[in-house]
């Protein structure tokens, strides 16, 4: 029988994450007029924060008496919005790292396992289409080095980690077709060139950058043993939580809405059919539910994930369902808050507006909507590559 039941644990760690979230909310519209919030908190802890635990830590340490570690991470998400980054994302594991953990030998853990390494896949030309990078290395072999060139974009954090793990298409032997493999490659290193950071129109806290790979030479021991279907294995685990952090700023709005519809004197009656409720409060509701089944599609894949392992392909439908409903839903139900709330939502004096632009990129990031379609298509229906 599904159990939907919360251990003591889970509900404190849900109240830290709320708790810190409102104080991040007083430094959200700062940090999204201008991408940086006073003092910087590119490295350590922001003040407003420094005497409280974080929870993400603490859920590392007593993970064993919630219902489960990446369930309660993505309960956690779920309830807070996100806005303001108030500590520094070092603290937890780069998407870089747990490629380099999932499949580097002890060489090369020993070598780069105390870097924080950020993700490079997304190239110019290239989102949704490997087929379509650019980016390539070959290896010479006097030298024991591989030398890349190319460009990569869209890059989660990458100006403050320490370097990237990425991938590229490999030149064949004799001149054999092209091969997909990952590098890790380290800031500093000549022939890498670092891009700014990009201006968005949402997430502003979510620093993006890329860089240029001009003649890069790395030594082979940089090279992992992942190819793109297992770089891309690590997406399972991340992408439930795109969803999971859009929806809590999807419950930001719905909470803001209900408040001010409640000011204006409207009751939400939750006990009347559709025919005993104004238009209103049934779209209300019905946004509501929306918000509530997405939910239920997070904590399906998380369950799962709980169960066969993090890096497990058996729940990959189910993380790519939630992906795809969960970003759909965000969009449709910051918009329908909006509609309801009227010019108001639009003030700065708020962060109504601010969420409808935030939760825009989930159905884009780690796998456009789309894409997830495909996905599920093939796994459920069988279809080929090719039909698709």
């Amino acid at each position: 029988m599904v159990d939907f039941s919360l251990t003591e644990t889970d509900k404190k760690l849900i109240d830290l994450v709320r708790e810190e979230n409102e104080i991040g909310r007083a430094f959200a519209r700062e940090l999204d007029r201008t991408m940086e919030i006073e003092p910087s908190r590119l490295r350590g802890v922001h003040p407003a924060v420094a005497d409280r635990e974080d929870p993400f830590e603490l859920l590392e340490g007593v993970h064993e008496e919630t219902s489960g570690l990446v369930i309660a991470e993505a309960l956690m998400f779920m309830a807070s919005a996100q806005d303001v980054e108030l500590r520094d994302v070092g603290g937890h594991e780069a998407f870089g790292s747990m490629v380099l953990r999932n499949f580097g030998t002890d060489v090369q853990k020993e070598k780069y396992g105390h870097l924080n390494l950020a993700i490079g896949i997304t190239e110019p030309d290239a989102g949704s289409d490997p087929g379509a990078m650019r980016s390539y290395a070959r290896y010479d072999q006097e030298t024991d080095e591989y030398v890349l060139n190319g460009e990569k974009i869209f890059i989660s954090f990458f100006n403050k980690f320490d370097g990237a793990v990425a991938l590229v298409k490999v030149a064949g032997k004799d001149g054999s077709r092209p091969e997909f493999g990952t590098f890790v490659l380290v800031k500093g290193a000549p022939g890498l060139i670092e891009s700014p950071q990009m201006r968005k129109l949402g997430v502003r806290k979510h620093e993006l950058s890329g860089f240029v790979m001009q003649d890069l030479r790395v030594p082979a021991v940089a090279r992992l043993d992942a190819d793109f279907g297992k770089t891309l294995s690590n997406f399972n685990h991340n992408r439930p939580i795109v969803s999971a952090v859009a929806l809590a700023s999807c419950r930001s709005l719905l909470d803001f809405t209900r408040d001010k519809l409640k000011a204006a004197g409207v009751e939400l009656d939750y006990t009347q059919g559709t025919s005993g409720r104004s238009a209103l409060v049934d779209r209300f509701i019905r946004l509501e539910s929306l918000w509530e089944a997405s939910w239920g599609t997070v904590m399906r894949a998380k369950w799962l994930e709980h169960k066969q392992g993090m890096y497990s392909n058996g729940y990959r439908t189910e993380a790519s369902i939630a992906k795809a409903m969960g970003a759909k839903a965000a969009r449709d139900i910051t918009q329908g808050c909006l509609e309801i709330l009227g010019p108001e939502s639009l003030s700065e004096e708020y962060l109504a507006e601010k969420w409808f632009r935030d939760v825009r990129i989930a159905d884009i990031y780690e796998g456009a909507g789309e894409i997830q379609r495909v996905l599920i298509a093939r796994d459920i229906f069988g279809y080929k590559k090719e039909l698709s």
